[in-house]
């Protein structure tokens, strides 16, 4: 009889847990180049090759409660919203100077004079699609492409997109390989792994610049009401005081319409030269940089990686969404999850 009652019990958790769990869904889209990922039947997440970009891009990134947190520009145009780097287009994975040329700032805003000093990243293939509960996964892999056309890196990258309550998360796990020749990776304070947030997780400072409406006309941002971000780094450091500061990882909270969220960005004790330095600005801009340094502080002296020809360097890194304002300790659980994982 306990035995049996014991045994019923095990089923019941099971199957509550199976009817909790949320379904993760990718839908590829090649004639719209992009793979929706769906949470529930609702829109997380695209990975996107736009040709109006010049790397694959997550974009939209959307919180459980359905805001949106990432900027919509280029793609779109929402009231109050910032036109300024337009290079720095929903989650990616970039870098300012390869070899000397720029990763990282390039964009179709750019000049052909411009240009010839900057590279693409290519999207080329996807090589594996897995749905499932709680859990999805996508590898893609694209070229390093430098301005006369020759590939110098290529990039395998692993998502791991997950969902648990009101917690939305995004591993990114990249190899780069260099191709023929050596790569070095220069001293610069653009990238890497980064995400422009929505004009309502900017900084309440963030006025008299140029902002565009729903209907792309462009003026003067004259009003802070509607930016709430209040950024925050592992070493408890707010504000402007976290930009070119070393870190685990950095996090800002605000309120979007009527829901409070925090996105952070998470670095990996494995990665190559952890901490990274906190490429942090408020007016949107979340970045963990591991190859930057006299840029970041003027007393240290330039800091250069090389990859060798043929090999390869591993990243991993975590985008975490939660439906609240996140306060340190909280962050500090999720990293720890994470570092477990």
């Amino acid at each position: 009889m306990i035995k049996a009652l014991v045994t019923s019990c095990i089923v019941f958790l099971f199957a509550s847990i199976f009817v909790c769990a949320q379904n993760i869904r990718l839908i590829l889209k090649d004639s719209e180049k992009k793979v929706d990922v769906e949470i529930d039947g609702k829109l997380f997440t695209s990975y996107r090759w736009d040709d109006r970009i010049k790397r694959p891009v997550l974009y939209p990134v959307m919180s459980a409660g359905g805001s949106f947190v990432t900027r919509g520009f280029p793609f779109e145009t929402r009231n109050d919203e910032t036109i300024d780097h337009p290079h720095q287009v929903g989650c990616s994975f970039s870098y300012g100077d390869v070899n000397g040329v720029d990763f990282w700032n390039t964009s179709t805003f750019r000049t052909a004079k411009e240009l010839e000093k900057m590279g693409v990243i290519a999207h080329q293939e996807i090589l594996s699609i897995k749905n499932g509960k709680g859990r999805g996964e996508l590898v893609t892999r694209s070229n390093w492409i430098m301005p006369g056309g020759k590939d110098i890196l290529f990039e395998t990258t692993k998502y791991i997109f997950r969902a648990k309550g009101k917690i939305r998360t995004i591993d990114r796990e990249t190899t780069l390989t260099a191709n023929e020749t050596d790569v070095v990776f220069g001293d610069s304070k653009e990238g890497m792994f980064a995400i422009h947030v929505s004009s309502e997780l900017e900084q309440s400072d963030q006025i008299g610049i140029k902002v565009t409406s729903v209907d792309g006309v462009i003026s003067e941002r004259k009003s802070t009401s509607i930016p709430s971000g209040e950024y925050l780094n592992s070493d408890g450091l707010v504000g402007d005081k976290v930009w070119g500061t070393l870190g685990k990882w950095a996090s800002v909270s605000g309120r979007i319409g009527n829901e409070d969220v925090t996105v952070a960005l998470f670095d990996l004790p494995k990665n190559h030269n952890f901490p990274s330095y906190m490429m942090v600005r408020g007016y949107g801009l979340l970045a963990l940089n591991p190859f930057g340094r006299k840029l970041f502080d003027p007393s240290k002296e330039e800091r250069h990686f090389t990859l060798p020809s043929k090999r390869s360097i591993k990243f991993r890194h975590r985008l975490v969404i939660m439906s609240e304002k996140a306060k340190g300790e909280t962050i500090e659980k999720e990293y720890k999850a994470f570092i477990r994982s």
